[in-house]
């Protein structure tokens, strides 16, 4: 299988969770395993045929050929070039990755990549939460802070300040 665009990987993952589809169901109707459409879904397209991937985007109305950020809908999406890999942050805002930090009465957490995320990986390695790789408000590249650039939405949600 020539290398995905991480985006389409994406999409189709959201399609199917939208259409409340099973990764077992959807992986037996397009001719695939289930473990190969969870690989997938996380932007591994190695152990997919191009058959299924074709498949998959049938089914979900999903254009293999279509930039990323292109949907027609008029929204662009911050895009990331996907040679470097990025290290995720931890969502969890009892995780010790994330350092407490106040702003008028208002707590944050920053997230600590290099703690979460040492070697790329898909969990935390202090608490093993699944990563976040993108902003979870408007899925642009993470950048070391706590809040995002492009949305102004915290990384991690955090329940109303102590102050």
């Amino acid at each position: 299988m020539k290398r995905l665009n991480p985006d389409i990987c994406r999409r189709i993952r959201d399609a199917r969770k939208a259409a409340k589809l099973s990764q077992s169901v959807v992986a037996e109707e397009v001719g695939c395993k289930q473990s190969a459409l969870s690989m997938f879904e996380q932007g591994d397209g190695t152990k997919i045929s191009e058959e299924a991937v074709v498949n998959l985007a049938k089914k979900f109305g999903i254009s293999l050929d279509e930039p990323s950020g292109t949907g027609g809908g008029g929204d662009v999406q911050p895009t990331l070039s996907m040679s470097v890999p990025v290290a995720g942050f931890c969502p969890n805002p009892n995780c010790p990755t994330n350092h407490a930090y106040l702003v008028d009465g208002l707590e944050y957490r920053r997230p600590d990549r290099a703690a979460a995320d040492p070697v790329g990986g898909r969990f935390c390695a202090m608490c093993g939460e699944v990563l976040e790789k993108k902003c979870p408000g408007c899925g642009a590249p993470v950048h070391d802070g706590a809040v995002c650039s492009f949305c102004g939405n915290p990384y991690v949600a955090v329940l109303q300040g102590r102050g």
